[in-house]
């Protein structure tokens, strides 16, 4: 250990002094990234938007295997938000589908500075620029009035519907603990083991 030349310390006050560089260059470098990989690829699209400092506003990009998924697999898409970041304080926000083989894909994701119907509705109007096809005929997300608002401007004839992971989560918040440990099995049968509206509404 006495052999390395250098400490823990030495890593970090390194990584310090080269974040200190970058942090005002982030537009500059994510674009110079990404007009590389739009040369290597022209099907590759990105729109990026800054604060006017060099920082990030938003961000929005999807590669040429992607947009071409969409083309086959976005009849549904989900759009989850619930991924931050810390080191810059932006929300990462993916927009998913599923292949013929039942496999996640990703169509496409953006970095946003603030989950606003603004922001939401920029991110929603570049997706429709770079898919073919158009907006997708639902969309499921969770329950942010914001993004309900940004997807009816932006994709008015999309079905929005309710994540059921985010619904179910708030069993246990919701309801008071008796009931809860009484009733889950019996919600989680209505929700899972039943086939159509009436069977559901029965249970």
């Amino acid at each position: 250990m006495d052999k390395i030349g250098f400490i823990k310390k030495d890593i970090y006050n390194l990584e310090c002094s080269v974040n200190g560089k970058l942090r005002n260059h982030d537009v500059e470098l994510v674009t110079e990234y990404f007009m590389a990989e739009q040369k290597k690829n022209e099907a590759f699209y990105f729109k990026i938007e800054g604060d006017g400092h060099d920082r990030f506003s938003r961000c929005f990009w999807a590669d040429a295997t992607s947009r071409r998924a969409y083309g086959f697999y976005g009849d549904v898409v989900v759009f989850d938000t619930t991924f931050n970041t810390n080191r810059y304080d932006l929300t990462f926000a993916p927009m998913l589908g599923v292949n013929n083989h039942g496999q996640t894909i990703v169509l496409a994701c953006a970095f946003l500075s603030k989950e606003t119907t603004e922001s939401f509705v920029w991110m929603f109007e570049e997706f429709k620029k770079a898919m073919p096809g158009g907006e997708p005929k639902t969309i499921i997300t969770d329950q942010d009035a914001a993004m309900a608002i940004a997807i009816s401007i932006a994709f008015p004839t999309t079905f929005r519907r309710l994540c059921i992971w985010h619904i179910t989560s708030k069993f246990s918040v919701k309801l008071p603990r008796d009931a809860y440990n009484e009733y889950w099995r019996e919600f989680q049968k209505a929700i899972w083991d039943t086939d159509n509206k009436d069977e559901f509404d029965a249970k």
